[in-house]
């Protein structure tokens, strides 16, 4: 009977990890009698975002403030209230320490941070892609890094105080700037926390060096993992025509007036380049234009004939949940919307080795795709696309996300009966 209420607490930060939790939820879902819990942290994204309709999936779906960071002291007194505040919401939350799960899908420096700092004893699962992971074990060397003032104060007196896990927010002493060049992390490793981290990678084969046994291997969450949208897929050939349901051909806009990275003409040139390789590579299909929420009338320049413009500013991870089954293709130029859809087990394409961008700019488009099959790099307009993407094969591999959240449950049943032998070998001496 003690299982009979087990329950699974998942926490995320903004609406485009609510995919990955209803994986989570889909794959664990008869392991967990007592209902699966959603904790996510409100921002203006959930407001922007088109997720109702998802909530049924869950037990209940509890929402929790996002705390700002300060920047002196004056701000101080109202850092410390709201993390007191929040702590206390997520402590009282009714999360059973020998029976329920926590299980960390983003959000770890903030919302994650408090749930598992409110809830020290219970079994704890992280979920860190590869990227991800590196900056949670990396180390700053104080000859070349410094606290943000704001990272101080967190680190020296809010944290403490508040009971929650330290965290660093270090800054280069001479910034070179750029992304990537600030440290964000939780003072302790991540292995000195969770009982489990799964380590997600494209290949779902890959793992960190010196990695130990409580870290297993994983593909990202792919939609076609969900029970419901598998059947979507498997009956996408409509039963009267025999023709694919698969008609939608996205196309993600870029801020390429805001960013410009090139000068605003020859983007326009080289993209509607791009533009046309894509209306002749599908021909009778739905083409679909989607800007970038940055965009300031980038569409009106460009020649977006057969296209249609869809301008509803939905998280794209949200718009693909909805129209996984329909979508034959994901185009962009350097959005890491194209990795998202790759990860998904979209066929999925990136566009921008076919600018003319800088050394600078080439090295950072790699950095941000970063192990990508061949196929999804397309640098030749003038050869045909080619599809190269198995989403069943996703769905059912040993390497799975769901096959990986299963392995890490039965982590933790070796690990209670391990507990129960040590306690009955100690009480019989």
């Amino acid at each position: 009977m003690r299982d009979a209420f087990q329950k699974l607490w998942i926490v995320i930060s903004r609406p485009d990890r609510l995919p990955n939790a209803l994986v989570a939820a889909d794959a664990l879902r008869e392991r967990f009698p007592g209902g699966i819990h959603l904790l996510r942290e409100e921002s203006k994204w959930w407001k922007n975002a088109n997720w109702q309709e998802f909530v049924s999936e869950f037990a209940e779906v509890h929402a929790f403030p996002k705390v700002r960071t300060c920047r002196g002291l004056k701000d101080l007194p109202r850092l410390y209230r709201e993390n007191i505040n929040r702590q206390r919401g997520v402590g009282a939350l009714p999360i059973d320490p020998d029976n329920d799960v926590l299980l960390c899908l983003a959000g770890l420096l903030g919302l994650g941070n408090a749930a598992l700092s409110a809830h020290p004893d219970v079994y704890k699962i992280l979920c860190a892609s590869q990227k991800a992971f590196g900056e949670l074990t990396r180390y700053g060397d104080r000859a070349r890094f410094r606290f943000t003032t704001s990272g101080w104060l967190q680190n020296r007196v809010v944290e403490p105080l508040a009971g929650v896990e330290r965290t660093i927010h270090y800054k280069p002493r001479i910034n070179p700037g750029g992304d990537g060049v600030r440290l964000r992390r939780l003072q302790k490793d991540p292995g000195e926390i969770f009982d489990v981290i799964i380590f997600m990678s494209n290949s779902g084969g890959e793992l960190p060096a010196r990695a130990e046994d409580e870290i297993i291997p994983s593909r990202f969450p792919s939609i076609a993992e969900l029970h419901d949208f598998s059947a979507q897929f498997n009956g996408r050939l409509a039963p009267a025509s025999g023709q694919s349901r698969q008609r939608r051909i996205i196309f993600f806009g870029t801020p390429f007036l805001l960013v410009k990275n090139l000068e605003p003409a020859v983007y326009v040139e080289h993209l509607n380049r791009c533009l046309d390789y894509i209306r002749q590579n599908y021909p009778g299909r739905d083409l679909i234009y989607r800007p970038h929420p940055f965009e300031k009338g980038e569409a009106s320049k460009l020649n977006l004939e057969g296209f249609k413009v869809e301008d509803d500013r939905e998280v794209a991870d949200l718009y693909f949940l909805r129209h996984f089954a329909e979508i034959e293709a994901v185009y962009s130029v350097s959005s890491t919307v194209s990795r998202t859809a790759l990860n998904n087990g979209l066929n999925s394409y990136a566009l921008w080795r076919c600018f003319p961008f800088s050394d600078t700019q080439t090295r950072f488009f790699r950095k941000v795709m970063g192990d990508v099959p061949p196929e999804f790099e397309i640098s030749d307009l003038t050869k045909p696309t080619a599809a190269y993407q198995d989403r069943q094969s996703m769905a059912a591999g040993q390497n799975s996300f769901s096959n990986a959240l299963k392995r890490a449950m039965d982590l933790r049943k070796v690990s209670q009966v391990n507990d129960s032998s040590g306690r009955a070998a100690k009480y019989a001496k």
